[in-house]
């Protein structure tokens, strides 16, 4: 299998493409003048240019089979914008539109970010390195070229054609599996890195890749980057910062009500002996929107609700560049890049189609939060949730991504501190969606358990949406909340 890499690389000033395994051929395909214009308009009006190295008529031969990039560089403003056409993803049920973007900011000599964009394998990554000395641009590279080598593999392919033929349960678990041996062999690589060259002491990165397969995204994280999925109805933060006052908040760990200027990153890709790598997956639709970025975007952002104004009009290209501008005009104090991923046309059709299944909409059903709905209403209201699964002895954290949440049980059972027990269709935490919260020890899954989390903002956004949506879900919290059954 033939795989391209597109990685937009520090000093260079390029979103050029780099070759993948064996020679590739030339196509005819968008005309390079008509992305230059794009790209120019993207950076302020600067014409583009043909990147170093590449002829006018090699870029007149890029293909609409692989990505035809544009790109342009503003010395003074080091910024490095990618432009890619509508590309169709082996495994995935959707035309997707994508752009990346980096900026090595106003303050930093160097760019440590890096990022991926490899469509022939439906993979996108983003890392943020870390350690001086250059150390910690190489652990970024070391990172994302293991993930894409990882990807490539046989065995990784094998395991993504099973869940697409068959996406049950147990074929996710393996993807989640895989997704974590991934994220380990990057880990495994920087350390061995660390221990040949000394000079590399000390080096680590955050980690963010998604692959898209079937009709949904599959995502790990490690560190402080961020993914987030952006709807019509709201932006779900999709990732944890794995830094040292969110991770005490989510364990339950009583912390300051504001977050401390200094927030050091307990986990991250080869900053210790071990990494721990969260997964997830969502549900996609026309018109959603991945965000991928590193802190330098969302440290620049004030808010989930501004975040969704920038997210909200034009192409990938404008949100990518639009976020990268608003970080300079913030200070520019870190290196900032950003992957935007647009959900476009379904031309695959099947019989499992996107969404809960007719079992879990019957247990969602039945949860006190949505009884009585309708299922465009349910669905509706599940805008705003994330699936998350838990091991048994896992704690329940009322704390995720920076904001209060509360949970829906699909299967499994949960212990709660007052000794109850609460199966399929429980609802934990309710008060957390008024933005109350609860103080004791946290709720612990008895067995594997799958829930639905709501997060305070992203429940409040849906609302906001859809007036009746929101009298029919507050109604059923404030009677669920009265009768003490919380």
């Amino acid at each position: 299998m033939r795989a391209e890499r597109w990685c937009v690389r520090r000093g260079h000033g390029r979103a050029a493409p780099r070759p993948g395994r064996g020679a590739r051929r030339a196509r005819a395909g968008v005309p390079p003048a008509t992305l230059a214009r794009r790209a120019g308009a993207i950076l302020g009006g600067n014409r583009a240019r043909t990147p170093a190295g590449a002829s006018a008529g090699a870029a007149g031969r890029a293909s609409v089979e692989r990505p035809t990039v544009a790109s342009d560089f503003d010395a003074a403003r080091a910024v490095s914008i990618l432009v890619a056409v509508s590309r169709i993803l082996p495994r995935f049920d959707y035309r997707i539109e994508f752009a990346a973007s980096t900026d090595v900011g106003l303050v930093r000599s160097s760019n440590e970010d890096r990022l991926l964009c490899c469509p022939e394998l439906a993979l996108f990554a983003i890392a943020d390195g870390m350690g001086g000395h250059a150390a910690g641009e190489v652990a970024a590279q070391i990172a994302i070229d293991t993930v894409r080598d990882e990807v490539l593999r046989p065995p990784a392919a094998a395991i993504l054609d099973a869940y697409v033929a068959d996406p049950n349960i147990e074929a996710r678990r393996e993807v989640f599996a895989l997704l974590r041996r991934v994220a380990e062999a990057a880990h495994a690589a920087i350390l061995e890195a660390r221990r040949k060259e000394p000079s590399y002491q000390g080096m680590g990165t955050t980690l963010d890749f998604v692959v898209l397969a079937h009709s949904r995204a599959f995502f790990a994280h490690a560190g402080d980057s961020r993914a987030y999925l952006v709807r019509p109805t709201t932006t779900v933060q999709l990732t944890q910062d794995h830094a040292l006052y969110d991770t005490l908040r989510a364990a339950g760990t009583p912390t300051p009500a504001r977050k401390p200027q200094r927030n050091p990153l307990v986990n991250a890709i080869g900053l210790a002996g071990t990494v721990s790598v969260d997964t997830l997956f969502v549900d996609l639709s026309r018109g959603d929107r991945i965000l991928l970025c590193t802190d330098g975007i969302h440290n620049a952002i004030d808010s989930e609700a501004s975040l969704s104004r920038f997210c909200a009009k034009g192409g990938p290209e404008d949100v990518a560049a639009g976020l990268l501008k608003h970080a300079r005009e913030r200070g520019g104090l870190d290196n900032a890049s950003a992957i935007v991923i647009d959900i476009k046309e379904r031309f695959v059709k099947r019989a499992d189609d996107a969404g809960p299944s007719s079992r879990d909409l019957s247990v969602l059903s039945a949860c006190p939060l949505l009884a009585g709905m309708s299922p465009a209403a349910v669905l509706g209201a599940l805008a705003a949730g994330v699936e998350v699964e838990l091991s048994a002895g896992d704690r329940i954290p009322r704390d995720v991504a920076s904001d209060l949440v509360a949970y829906l049980v699909l299967d499994g059972t949960v212990d709660l501190p007052d000794g109850r027990r609460i199966g399929s269709s429980g609802l934990l935490f309710p008060e957390s969606l008024v933005g109350a919260r609860r103080k004791g020890d946290l709720p612990v899954a008895a067995a594997r358990t799958r829930l639905i989390r709501i997060r305070k903002d992203d429940f409040a956004e849906v609302c906001d949406h859809d007036a009746e949506l929101a009298a029919a879900l507050y109604q059923r919290l404030a009677r669920y909340l009265a009768l003490g059954t919380g």
